[in-house]
């Protein structure tokens, strides 16, 4: 089964988009559809589902696509052994994490990139879920998500840090003069929060359910970057990741104050796939991020 058609597949499975998948593999649109097309009469099934455009893959097509993540990976793993053994580290590292950890995860991949530079990371925001289906398809070879929200027996997991969540709010403002609040003391408060499908929002919202509140928030978002724009903007507070803030830095005319009564704190680790041969370079990336202490920064 030639290579060429497996990442033809990866790419279009990638970018979701056949003009686009073509350029991204110096081909033209009509060459990557010929080739798919005879990849379907070989194998004697459709891949592809048929349309103007592409709308997705067959259930037979997630198959060999599947077999084509693994076997790329395979070849991919093998490049960067031979040339470790010839030159030292070098390739390149796709790590998938959650919206929460994006700017701690620059503590672990800059120690990694100026110890290593002949390896290029790529980093991608994704949710808990993606990553584990990521990394099981080896469309991503690690993740930074929550470790004890998730588990899987296909997963190697290395905790990092753990991510407590406190309230971002305007400074002046109704709780200028706190630097501890409890839970039940913002219900009334206007909040922008995470969107619904995010493991933080359901966090927040189960920490409040579990108090006997129904939290409706007048704003949400996916970008922990605009949630800090309306929170500077002065109408509303925000539940968050603390130690994502005060790495950071919290917005001018803005202030962290801690949440208790209850406290909560969720572990943030690395994700790696569970296989007898890992390649070289994620294995390198795991050992190097198991000789940091994180939590040490914060506390």
């Amino acid at each position: 089964m030639s290579t060429r058609r497996l990442l033809y597949l990866a790419t279009l499975a990638e970018e979701k988009h056949f003009g686009r998948a073509a350029e991204k593999c110096n081909i033209s649109q009509p060459t990557l559809s010929s080739s798919i097309r005879q990849f379907e009469e070989d194998l004697g099934i459709q891949i592809v589902k048929r349309g103007h455009r592409f709308s997705g893959f067959t259930q037979e097509g997630l198959r060999v696509l599947d077999y084509a993540n693994r076997v790329l990976a395979e070849d991919e793993k093998l490049a960067e052994d031979i040339n470790f053994m010839r030159t030292g580290l070098a390739g390149k590292l796709r790590i998938g994490v959650i919206a929460t950890a994006l700017p701690i995860a620059a503590l672990v991949t800059s120690t990694f990139g100026r110890e290593h530079p002949g390896v290029t990371i790529e980093i991608v925001s994704r949710s808990t879920h993606e990553i584990l289906q990521q990394l099981e398809d080896f469309s991503i070879d690690l993740g930074i998500s929550y470790l004890d929200e998730t588990r899987s027996a296909n997963i190697r997991e290395l905790p990092l840090y753990t991510e407590n969540l406190a309230l971002l709010t305007p400074d002046p403002g109704p709780f200028s003069d706190r630097n501890q609040l409890t839970w039940d003391e913002v219900t009334d408060t206007p909040l922008v929060l995470q969107a619904p499908d995010t493991q933080n929002r359901r966090i927040i919202d189960k920490v409040f359910k579990d108090l006997g509140h129904n939290i409706k928030p007048q704003i949400e978002s996916n970008s922990l970057i605009n949630i800090a724009a309306h929170v500077r903007a002065g109408a509303w507070s925000a539940v968050v990741p603390g130690e994502c803030f005060a790495f950071c830095s919290t917005p001018p005319g803005t202030k962290l104050i801690q949440l208790s009564e209850p406290q909560v704190g969720h572990v943030i680790g690395l994700q790696m796939a569970d296989t007898e041969f890992p390649s070289v370079v994620s294995q390198n990336f795991f050992d190097s991020a198991d000789q940091l202490d994180i939590d040490s920064l914060f506390y």
